[in-house]
């Protein structure tokens, strides 16, 4: 009976001019009896012995104007279906970004960090790669030659400036400026006072015939304008530059943070050179012999009308970095 109820249902949706699926019904290609018993047709499990609710399910579809099976309204509630926001794109901050920074354009930041000025710093880009380096290895030479830049301890790259300054200011056409250098030992140039005895004479008490006297050990330096006073004793090329350097020390690189390139400028041009800045004059104090017309050689940068200048080397100088506890 099972295989004619099967054949009822079949030929009333054929009327209906559909075909039903073999495996709706478990009767037709070899299905397995499980498969039939699951739909209902192969046994009790769903209509039972009962044919009743079949005839009435398929009359009822067959008068039907839907073609929806009877157990599904022909049209459904209509229904908003709300679309869920798309999640936030999510990113990642990253380690590193592109640049398109070549390797001459970071040596010369590092540089400009240092403290060098742009001229001074494209400057030295150019000889060190006239000199045939490029790339990672210009930049890794620069920074090798800088050293421990922040305590002073430079490596090569002051003198490397030195030159190329002087080399600049010869390339502008910079003017020669000549000044007189007094050796301590040709003036009153100690702390005296300090040390238990006389206080030194006052500038401004000396007679001509003691500026005479100290005029003929003097020794005459010439330099290009536009360079320090300390810059001239470190990277000066004339006989008079070197003499100066070995009474100039510059321990800090020139960042004034010490007083070791402390001179006393000669009272007739002090007020053409100028006075030293707050800064300045904090350094000052702690110099040795510090005089009404000192200043930081650092500081004093030559003019054209700076020639002639005389300045005077202190008898002694006061290293406050050997204090400075740098850990290594």
């Amino acid at each position: 009976m099972t295989a004619a109820r099967a054949t009822v249902v079949r030929n009333l949706i054929r009327r209906r001019g559909k075909a039903p699926s073999p495996s709706l019904f478990g009767v037709c290609g070899g299905a397995s009896s499980s498969s039939r018993s699951a739909v209902g047709f192969g046994g009790s499990s769903l209509f039972g012995n009962d044919t009743s609710a079949v005839r009435a399910g398929t009359r009822a579809w067959s008068s039907s104007s839907s073609p929806s099976p009877p157990h599904r309204p022909s049209s459904l509630p209509s229904t908003t279906i709300r679309r869920m926001p798309a999640p936030a794109r999510r990113t990642f901050a990253r380690s590193s970004t592109p640049c398109d920074e070549t390797p001459e354009d970071k040596a010369r930041t590092f540089l400009l960090t240092v403290g060098y000025e742009p001229d001074l710093a494209d400057g030295i880009v150019a000889a060190l790669r006239e000199s045939g380096l490029s790339g990672e290895a210009l930049l890794s030479t620069i920074r090798s030659m800088a050293g421990r830049w922040e305590v002073g301890e430079d490596e090569g790259l002051e003198a490397l400036a030195g030159s190329v300054r002087q080399q600049l200011a010869a390339r502008d056409g910079k003017s020669t400026v000549k000044f007189w250098v007094v050796p301590p030992n040709a003036w009153d140039s100690g702390e005296t006072e300090k040390e238990g005895g006389s206080a030194p004479k006052p500038l401004e008490e000396e007679g001509d015939e003691d500026r005479e006297v100290m005029m003929t050990r003097a020794f005459e330096v010439e330099a290009l304008e536009g360079t320090s006073i300390t810059d001239v004793a470190k990277f000066g090329t004339s006989s008079g530059a070197s003499t100066l350097g070995e009474y100039i020390e510059c321990a800090c690189s020139g960042i004034m943070a010490c007083s070791t390139c402390h001179v006393v400028i000669d009272p007739k041009w002090h007020e053409r050179v100028g006075k030293a800045c707050e800064d300045e004059q904090d350094m000052l104090d702690l110099a040795y012999g510090p005089r009404e017309t000192s200043r930081l050689g650092c500081q004093v940068v030559l003019t054209k009308e700076m020639d002639g200048l005389v300045v005077r080397i202190p008898g002694g100088a006061n290293n406050l970095m050997d204090f400075v506890p740098f850990e290594g």
